[in-house]
């Protein structure tokens, strides 16, 4: 029994971090390579970057869409990054 609540437990692990790899993975591509921004030096420290500000507390699936939606406006991305990053003014009130 607790073997089966283990791999279950793992297998949710697993899809949730695929699914945060995934928004990470759009985000990362949109400033690394479409708008090419020199704060996002490589495709692998902009990965790095937002797996840090998951952990912190940020919520990357919003900052994404909101930086997709900013379409490489360097104020709008940055805030993006103030509104949903670690501490962000959106998530203030989310707990």
């Amino acid at each position: 029994m607790k073997l089966l609540v283990l791999l279950t437990f793992l297998l949710l692990a697993c899809d949730t971090s695929a699914a945060d790899d995934e928004t990470c993975a759009a985000m990362c591509q949109e400033l690394v390579e479409t708008c090419e921004f020199a704060a996002y030096p490589s495709y692998e420290s902009c990965m790095q970057g937002c797996a840090y500000s998951r952990k912190e507390g940020g919520d990357m699936e919003r900052e994404s869409a909101c930086i997709l939606k900013a379409e490489c406006d360097e104020f709008a991305v940055i805030d993006c990054e103030h509104a949903f990053g670690p501490g962000g003014t959106e998530l203030a009130g989310k707990k």
